[in-house]
């Protein structure tokens, strides 16, 4: 424990999961390797103790082998645990189980250090994928069980937005969503229509995903940003999908849908309606004074900021605040959607694409170096913060134990480094954000 991030923390939750083990129905034989991870993990993550402390078999998943985990096929692992139960509640069960396993295999390899942050966020990524298709595939028998089997295999896609879409998930990310399904081909039931039969899919899918059972729960899954919100309809068909941004989407919604992608179900019919849908999106801003672009870029930002990072400006907000990761999403989707700049097919990080700004003549070199490397900083941050204490935009207060954890984690010697670093940082990119939202002011002089 003494060797670990958290010495108190590691005993602490070492303890809780001893007493789960010991009030186990059924016995479990730890080794001494299980053990030292398990210290390991705890000491660095409140995350993942609480996890072990819930479910002590877990402690089997923590000394798989790094290259193991990093060849780990999740849809096969994820599908081959719900071939067998009978009954939505049972699949759920069983996928729970084995995603908790795989996340906790992710989590004791990157407490020891052994994953980089990209290599981390992929497999986060391809987790989330995995289990989108699962659920997918058990809302299909739900479907079955309560209607009718499907005559059809349903063409519906799973457009991701947000980390989903750029390739950047970390523990505790939404599934930024938008489903959609082919208008045009027959529905899968012939007596019901494409929206009766797609919405109860989704439905299915969502709570596959989201519901909570005794084994605990995947994710949150964010349907906002559908065609007219939370007001609009579960599913869109493709037609009007595509008609939605061509016609009535507000241009802040360009701005999310700059990252979609598809992620899982017919991938062929969601690539043609990602790329559909991107290309109206990059015409329509194209023809858009960029004045006007600037200044609704500016003023969603400024609302963000308003509303999520309030008045405690004791507190750094790393996603909220002024220099914080949402500047750098704001400034490098506004160039991205004012020059149509578009986002490569493999890489679609913020990172590539600052990366693609600056090779194309939008972002120059001193913005690029500040965004980039200001926005490094604070992702390593978010993800450690992510890792030890759980999901927070906030940062714990410069005394508190998890920040000092945070800055050891990340190679600082005193907690008062990283402070400086992280307010050096921000500030920089706020510079480089006001630099970018105000070039066309200063192009037009005004």
């Amino acid at each position: 424990a003494d060797a670990s991030l958290n010495s108190h923390r590691a005993l602490s939750f070492a303890a809780r999961v001893a007493s789960s083990l010991d009030k186990a129905s059924e016995q479990e034989t730890v080794d001494e390797a299980e053990i030292e991870s398990l210290i390991r993990v705890c000491g660095a993550s409140e995350f993942f103790g609480e996890i072990i402390a819930a479910n002590p078999a877990l402690i089997h998943a923590l000394t798989a082998d790094a290259e193991v985990v990093r060849r780990r096929d999740y849809f096969r692992e994820l599908s081959a645990t719900v071939t067998t139960p009978e009954s939505f509640r049972a699949e759920l069960e069983a996928l729970r189980r084995t995603w908790f396993r795989l996340l906790v295999e992710i989590g004791a390899r990157d407490a020891a250090g052994e994953l980089e942050l990209r290599d981390l966020n992929q497999l986060l990524t391809e987790l989330a994928v995995a289990s989108i298709n699962v659920a997918l595939l058990i809302a299909q028998r739900e479907f079955a069980r309560r209607y009718e089997r499907l005559t059809a295999s349903p063409c519906l896609a799973v457009l991701g937005l947000g980390r989903l879409g750029s390739g950047g998930m970390d523990y505790g990310s939404d599934l930024d969503v938008v489903i959609v399904y082919d208008s045009v081909a027959p529905s899968p039931v012939a007596r019901l229509t494409h929206e009766e039969v797609y919405a109860r899919l989704a439905e299915f899918m969502t709570a596959a995903l989201s519901n909570i059972t005794r084994a605990g729960s995947l994710y949150r899954v964010d349907l906002r940003l559908r065609p007219d919100g939370q007001k609009g309809l579960l599913v869109t068909g493709s037609e009007a999908f595509i008609a939605y941004l061509q016609n009535r989407a507000d241009l802040w919604e360009w701005l999310a849908h700059v990252k979609l992608r598809a992620v899982a179900g017919d991938l062929e019919f969601g690539r043609t309606i990602e790329m559909a849908a991107r290309k109206s999106i990059h015409e329509m801003a194209h023809t858009t004074d960029p004045d006007r672009l600037g200044a609704e870029t500016r003023r969603v930002r400024d609302r963000l900021e308003k509303e999520k990072a309030g008045r405690r400006d004791a507190d750094l907000d790393i996603k909220y605040g002024a220099g914080g990761m949402l500047d750098v999403y704001f400034a490098a989707r506004y160039l991205q959607l004012r020059d149509n700049v578009q986002d490569d097919i493999d890489d679609r990080t913020t990172t590539a694409t600052l990366g693609r700004l600056r090779a194309t003549g939008s972002l120059n070199e001193a913005d690029f170096l500040a965004l980039a490397e200001g926005y490094a900083l604070l992702r390593a941050v978010d993800h450690q913060l992510r890792l030890i204490v759980g999901r927070s935009a906030r940062l714990p207060a410069l005394e508190h134990p998890a920040f000092r954890d945070i800055a050891r984690r990340l190679g600082y010697v005193a907690a008062a480094e990283l402070t400086k670093e992280l307010n050096l940082r921000m500030a920089g990119i706020r510079r480089a954000y006001e630099g970018i939202m105000g070039s066309e002011v200063d192009r037009n002089g005004n």
